[in-house]
């Protein structure tokens, strides 16, 4: 079973990192994001009912003096309401990407084991709630500019339909040898693309250039 443990500033607390990102967005001329509220959550994959995630999440996860939390099943019809106005109706999560290392996710892991929770799996994300008449293109610019690093972040619009969290296989290293000393121009473009380098032909043949 998968479940989410949703953490929020409780009504007394500012949502410093809502107003960090509405900030944001405004900097760059986003007209359409008007309100917004973020959380943290919690992914975890267990074989424990609620009422035992719960107990751990209220021992381990949560500051109760600061924050409100609670504790969902995720699935494929799940869904996270906003914290506030039902306005706020457009969700945005950011998961790091399969494969790469969630050092908070996994330090949880290991700390809800010790407490005796069945744990597979635990994963970080990060949620908000922007108003529901945001534009499409405001929206992506956020995502994009703000919220997300694409490099090793994903963005997930709507709510979470997930099963089992997909944390990526065990690293092997294989080597590859590129004889760039013989590429032409249009093979070192090439090579950049498909090897997921991103550099210019410029940059390239400065590369070939040194072998």
């Amino acid at each position: 079973m998968l479940w989410e443990v949703v953490i929020r500033p409780a009504e007394d607390q500012p949502d410093r990192e809502a107003e960090r990102v509405l900030q944001e967005a405004q900097s760059f001329q986003a007209a359409s994001i008007r309100e917004l509220d973020s959380a943290r959550s919690f992914l975890i994959q267990t074989s424990a009912d609620q009422s035992a995630v719960e107990r751990a999440a209220a021992a381990l996860l949560v500051d109760s003096v600061v924050e409100t939390w609670e504790v969902r099943p995720v699935s494929t019809n799940g869904h996270v309401a906003a914290p506030s106005t039902a306005a706020r109706g457009q969700a945005i999560n950011v998961l790091f990407k399969p494969g790469v290392t969630d050092n908070v996710g996994q330090s949880a892991q290991a700390a809800l084991r010790d407490l005796g929770l069945s744990v597979e799996a635990v994963a970080t994300c990060r949620k908000y709630w922007v108003n529901a008449d945001a534009a499409t293109a405001d929206l992506e610019k956020l995502s994009r500019r703000v919220l997300a690093n694409d490099a090793i972040e994903q963005v997930v619009r709507g709510p979470l339909c997930l099963e089992r969290l997909s944390l990526g296989s065990t690293y092997r290293f294989e080597r590859t040898t590129i004889p760039i000393r013989g590429m032409s121009d249009s093979e070192l473009t090439e090579q950049s693309r498909r090897g997921q380098l991103y550099l210019s032909l410029r940059e390239m043949q400065t590369i070939r250039d040194h072998f």
